[in-house]
């Protein structure tokens, strides 16, 4: 990941220009926000790949924001609790809600970057994505689809298809891999419709779905063909 986007949840929204500069030589750019609402709000107009959240906000209860985050279409998107409390129970309330990491301020903006880059290179690894040439079948509403596979990961499946679904719709999916006349048989869900632009030319338009139920060993089988297959850099995006 050449480049991450890091949304802030911190009273200190006015970051200086110097400050700015500092996180980008290190490759991070800095969203800011001081209420959820706002988080809120940047979370949907764009793609975000990291939410540091200060957990010592005095108008902000940083265990309620993780708990939103965690029940919404942001959930995949990694947390990084930040404190000034160095007890136990405090880094355990963060972590227990969903958080990925907890980290105790202040410490050296470097090492702070590290591990983020850390937390999201192993994140990263677990969502290796391949572009197979598969076709995949579903059933909605009784009937029964067929598109191609954009992407696939681990986690879930871009369908190149022109379908609009909303976000929640729940799918069952089927599609062959390789050689084996056994279908790979799973449940999804709908996170959110993605489409070609200009900024991302290559981007293929179709419905990103997050898997939520393996059938048999469908799980092992797509992580056996994706070991396979994968292109060690090429990462999926936070889409699924």
């Amino acid at each position: 990941m050449s480049q991450i986007t890091m949304l802030s949840l911190d009273e200190k929204t006015m970051i200086s220009e110097l400050d700015r500069a500092g996180y980008r030589k290190m490759g991070v750019q800095v969203r800011s926000a001081k209420t959820w609402g706002e988080t809120a709000k940047i979370l949907a107009a764009e793609s975000v790949d990291v939410i540091v959240i200060n957990m010592d906000l005095p108008s902000v209860d940083g265990i309620e924001v993780i708990k939103h985050i965690k029940a919404s279409s942001w959930k995949e998107v990694p947390i990084v609790a930040t404190s000034v409390q160095v007890s136990p129970r405090a880094r355990t309330a963060a972590v227990k809600v969903g958080a990925d990491l907890f980290v105790e301020q202040p410490v050296p903006r470097d090492y702070f970057i590290e591990k983020i880059k850390a937390l999201l290179d192993h994140k990263t690894r677990s969502t290796e994505r391949v572009n197979p040439d598969l076709e995949v079948s579903f059933m909605l509403d009784g009937k029964n689809y067929n598109c191609e596979v954009g992407d696939l990961s681990v986690s879930g499946v871009l369908l190149a298809t022109e379908m609009t679904l909303a976000p929640g719709t729940h799918l069952e999916l089927a599609f062959l891999l390789g050689a084996n006349n056994k279908a790979v048989k799973v449940k999804g869900e709908v996170v959110r419709r993605i489409e070609a632009n200009k900024k991302n030319p290559n981007q293929m338009t179709g419905l990103g779905v997050r898997f939520t139920q393996f059938t048999g060993d469908s799980q092992q089988r797509i992580e056996s063909f994706i070991a396979r297959k994968s292109d060690k850099s090429n990462k999926l995006a936070y889409y699924l």
